[in-house]
């Protein structure tokens, strides 16, 4: 015969883990939440397109939380969490229903931005659709960002002098692009 004691040892430690799991979910939202309007930026970088990049960083966010036991303990959220957003804005670009919908998407939807500014910004748009990803994804981390080389590096995957050259080599080319002699920093 089991006597109480027994019986409510299951139901303690059950809602001991239940303390623990709320209190892990309000740590990590607490440590993601000044990630987002970053990720935000870095999506619509990648993606170009507002709803496409909510969608991402959406995803990103609960793939993440997923995920979060893979996170080596000494790797900060941030490089982490943007990696994981890089690598949704690339699936989300590779996706059949991602190239149809660009498609269709139609032309010049700026209509409360003056013509000229409106003209500059789809330029912009069609010169870094036109990138290479590692390209664009260098120009984005940079100058939407605001991200210093040694980020960019880890985000990349690669040196912070390779990192240095790739957004270098990204500026040439949309400085070729765009006819522009000068890219302000």
């Amino acid at each position: 015969m089991t006597n109480s004691t027994e019986l409510a040892e299951p139901v303690v430690r059950h809602a001991h883990a239940d303390e623990v799991r709320a209190a892990e979910a309000v740590a990590f939202e607490e440590e993601l939440a000044p990630l987002l309007l970053p990720a935000h930026r870095l999506a619509v970088g990648m993606l170009l397109d507002r709803g496409l990049a909510e969608d991402a960083v959406q995803e990103a966010a609960l793939r993440a939380w997923d995920r979060r036991r893979n996170r080596r303990p000494e790797t900060q959220l941030g490089p982490w969490f943007l990696g994981i957003v890089v690598n949704r804005c690339r699936e989300s670009r590779r996706s059949r229903w991602a190239r149809v919908l660009r498609l269709a998407e139609p032309r010049g939807d700026d209509r409360s931005a003056p013509e000229e500014d409106a003209a500059s910004r789809m330029d912009m748009r069609r010169v870094l659709r036109a990138l290479p990803e590692k390209a664009r994804l260098a120009v984005v981390l940079r100058y939407y960002l605001d991200l210093p080389s040694s980020e960019i590096a880890v985000l990349l995957g690669c040196s912070e002098n390779a990192a240095k050259v790739r957004v270098s080599r990204a500026v040439a080319a949309l400085r070729a692009a765009l006819n522009v002699s000068e890219v302000p920093r």
